[in-house]
């Protein structure tokens, strides 16, 4: 009998993270309200904040916020906690008997890897697309004297749109690969909390640092979105977007990917050993 090819195996391990995480799971409990709730917490206390400010005799001089820097903790909460999940989902698939299910029903294994990072992804593209929304109609509606000129409408906010749910999704992918280097889920968070928050921003103390961090894949991503941020993009705003998705696609591939490749081609040569010995 022929094996299922490797669409209705993604398929089918969409089907089953859907189902593994339908209901109480933490997905549902913990991480996609965390997703919404952490930036829109956040941002609407520094808004607050700042808006109570202004408000005060003498404080006119008080600089108002535009589009660019609007949904700033969205950019960096919503997509973190998303990535952070996909990481320990896809790395605790290894503990207990889990392995070995996985791999008597999919036979293909990285299937099952690309099929979690379709999973999050799409979840992460969807979730943060409603938070900017939210996020740019609601700053300039309650707090107009330092919000008033966020515009979803402008070119800013248009580009936010697309650019930060293409930052959540590939950053799943990224998070799928970690969780398959490292097979630990608190290692593999811990790796890659470090990578982004540590790393790429102290890099540049190295020798040549600037050079390196030129390379930094999530700061280019974050930068490539339109957010107000002092590193600059190293291929422009649209190139440095792409340069992530490449980034992810790759160490997905070597992570994901090359290994099952491996591991099979190796079966085949022992079974053709053992063959021919026979």
């Amino acid at each position: 009998m022929n094996s299922p090819g490797a669409a209705t195996l993604i398929r089918r391990g969409i089907a089953a993270e859907w189902t593994r995480t339908t209901g109480r799971s933490f997905l549902w409990i913990v991480a996609v309200p965390l997703t919404f709730l952490l930036p829109l917490i956040v941002t609407v206390g520094i808004a607050a904040v700042a808006e109570r400010l202004a408000k005060l005799p003498g404080q006119s001089y008080l600089a108002t916020v535009s589009t660019t820097n609007s949904v700033y903790w969205v950019i960096t909460l919503a997509v973190s906690v998303m990535m952070v999940t996909t990481t320990y989902a896809h790395a605790a698939q290894w503990r207990g008997q889990t392995g070995d299910l996985n791999e008597f029903l999919f036979p293909r294994f990285w299937t099952v890897a690309l099929a979690r990072w379709f999973y999050y992804g799409t979840i992460t593209a969807v979730s943060t697309v409603v938070l900017l929304v939210v996020v740019m109609l609601t700053l300039p509606a309650q707090f107009p004297q330092i919000y008033g000129a966020v515009d979803i409408t402008d070119p800013a906010g248009i580009r936010f749109l697309w650019t930060v749910p293409s930052y959540g999704f590939a950053a799943c992918g990224v998070g799928v690969a970690v969780g398959s280097l490292i097979r630990t889920p608190s290692a593999a968070v811990a790796v890659l909390l470090f990578w982004v928050y540590v790393a790429e921003n102290s890099v540049n103390m190295l020798p040549h640092g600037y050079t390196l961090q030129a390379y930094a894949p999530f700061l280019n991503a974050v930068a490539a979105t339109g957010q107000e941020v002092a590193f600059l993009p190293r291929f422009g705003r649209n190139g440095s977007l792409l340069y992530f998705v490449l980034c992810a696609v790759v160490l997905f591939v070597a992570a994901a990917v090359l290994p099952a490749l491996i591991r099979k081609i190796s079966a085949y040569r022992r079974a053709a050993i053992t063959k021919s010995g026979a």
